[in-house]
């Protein structure tokens, strides 16, 4: 079963091909989109596009809590149930699939971008809906910062004011929500499977905005999905470097 993740910058508007053809180049069963702006429009009309394009027929949106920027998931198998966290200020989709792993809870989110304690408070909230689970994944952009990946915690004097706010308190780097993941049993693929030295922001098409070379993309699993982890990777090419400033995260499990 692969599993993708993929950050597609304000909806992708001009640069939905792009998008469509590094999703099924890849040809995830399961797909968290986040900034799925405009696929609610139309009764869903560009969520149903890209459900029939991609080839993944179950798909559902959950509403940003500020602006557009929905979170959209595709799935090859039945959304058996589906929980909508809000109010957050992005937006969170929690769905059931019965898979050849089991059945599976998996939640697909786009977390707060402000500040780290806003994102402890979201992420408290959005592991308690899912505690009741043996076998959960949790994917998206977290827009938080790994103590696993080795930052150098010189990094901080060449931030600007947002990635200040953003990733620091007093000067030193947060890792306060990744750390909450873990300890509540949530294990990072790219860790388990020794790749979490691979960014997964900036693309070229934003390279020194609000992010430098950091993971912000992850897919977690409990602690039951360990051992199936078969592979990660973060799809950097041609087209991806074009079509978001976000690279796709992708994880196999068997």
């Amino acid at each position: 079963m692969k599993l993708m993740t993929y950050n597609i910058l304000d909806g992708g508007v001009d640069r939905l091909g792009l998008i469509i053809e590094a999703i099924t180049s890849v040809g995830p069963d399961y797909l968290t989109i986040n900034e799925a702006n405009t696929f609610a429009a139309d009764g869903n009309k560009v969520l149903k596009e890209v459900s029939s394009k991609i080839g993944l027929p179950y798909c559902d949106i959950a509403l940003s809590g500020e602006y557009d920027y929905h979170v959209a998931v595709f799935s090859k198998y039945p959304l058996e149930t589906v929980q909508k966290i809000q109010p957050l200020k992005r937006a969170c989709i929690i769905a059931t699939v019965k898979t050849d792993v089991g059945e599976l809870s998996i939640a697909s989110l786009h977390m707060n971008p402000y500040a780290e304690d806003l994102r402890r408070e979201e992420i408290e909230r959005v592991l308690s809906y899912q505690n009741k689970f043996e076998k959960r994944i949790l994917m998206g952009d977290m827009n938080s910062l790994s103590g696993e990946d080795g930052y150098n915690p010189k990094m901080v004097q060449e931030f600007n004011d947002i990635q200040k706010k953003k990733y620091t308190k007093n000067g030193k780097l947060r890792f306060d929500v990744i750390s909450t993941m873990t300890g509540a049993g949530y294990n990072d693929s790219a860790v388990v499977l020794k790749k979490n030295n691979i960014s997964t922001v900036p693309t070229p098409m934003n390279e020194g905005a609000a992010h430098g070379d950091v993971r912000l993309d992850y897919i977690f699993v409990s602690r039951p999905l360990v051992s199936h982890l078969a592979n990660y990777e973060v799809i950097k090419n041609e087209v991806t470097k074009k079509a978001s400033d976000h690279y796709p995260v992708v994880v196999e499990i068997t």
